[in-house]
């Protein structure tokens, strides 16, 4: 088992519901699973518990068997944002993980190389931040995350911020480096064509609080055509769920 989540729940002070309730999810090593929900259902953090950058209230988050207390080197995270050093060109911004973790230059030289050709950025090696594209630096910083080399890629909303084609490009790059790197994956999304694209399992969280209303296999061949008839059949089943979701919490807003 390469990720459990058990009985997760998390509450903040000063908050009078709960933000995550009893969230229980076994990952197989290799699987892609995709979080969708209505805003504000927990998505972000219950990706940033099994990061270790927060902690449940109750419940606990393991890997390979060994519980979660804290960042790892088993887990990589790519947010939305994509935190990469201005100061920095693109190859010293991939090795800078790296360099924290200790590893030598030699490996550091050999890994960069490796994931800024798989990500096609390799020419731009030398470029600074500023002078590449949104989508260019979203790349940069997944080359940094799969450096790493951690089993676990957790990924929170990474293209909600590009345009149309350059996110269409990215989820088809992304799924190829999944199918070469047989990296376990959680992407966090809020668009469900996206979530039916790249995932082997679906995960919808209820909000209201925070908890897994269902779980939908996506049984699709790879490559996925967003324009083919079971595509879209498997999307508007999940985006009817969402919706409804969606529905009830705003009932709910208007009613109390």
């Amino acid at each position: 088992m390469a990720l459990e989540i058990k009985n997760v729940c998390r509450s903040f002070e000063g908050s009078v519901k709960e933000t995550l309730r009893d969230i229980s999810l076994d990952v197989s090593d290799g699987e892609f699973i995709c979080i969708v929900g209505p805003s504000g259902c927990g998505k972000s953090t219950l990706l940033n518990i099994i990061a270790g950058l927060d902690h449940p209230s109750s419940g606990e988050v393991s890997v390979d068997g060994k519980t979660v207390t804290g960042p790892g080197v088993d887990r990589a995270v790519m947010f939305q944002e994509h935190a990469l050093y201005p100061w920095l060109d693109v190859m010293e911004n991939v090795k800078f993980g790296m360099k924290i973790a200790g590893l030598s230059k030699d490996e550091q030289n050999e890994r960069a190389e490796h994931y800024l050709k798989l990500v096609q950025l390799w020419d731009f090696r030398h470029y600074r931040v500023h002078e590449i594209s949104g989508g260019m630096r979203q790349r940069t910083s997944l080359a940094r995350a799969l450096c790493l080399n951690s089993p676990v890629l957790l990924m929170d909303e990474p293209f909600s911020a590009l345009d149309k084609q350059t996110t269409n490009k990215l989820r088809a790059d992304l799924e190829k480096i999944w199918e070469e790197t047989k990296k376990t994956v959680i992407f966090v999304t809020h668009s469900v064509e996206e979530a039916v694209y790249l995932a082997d399992r679906i995960v919808v969280l209820s909000d209201n609080p925070g908890c897994i209303k269902d779980v939908f296999p996506v049984p699709l061949p790879r490559p996925r055509e967003i324009d083919s008839e079971d595509f879209i059949e498997v999307r508007h089943k999940i985006l009817t769920c969402v919706e409804r979701e969606v529905e009830k919490f705003a009932k709910e807003e208007y009613d109390s």
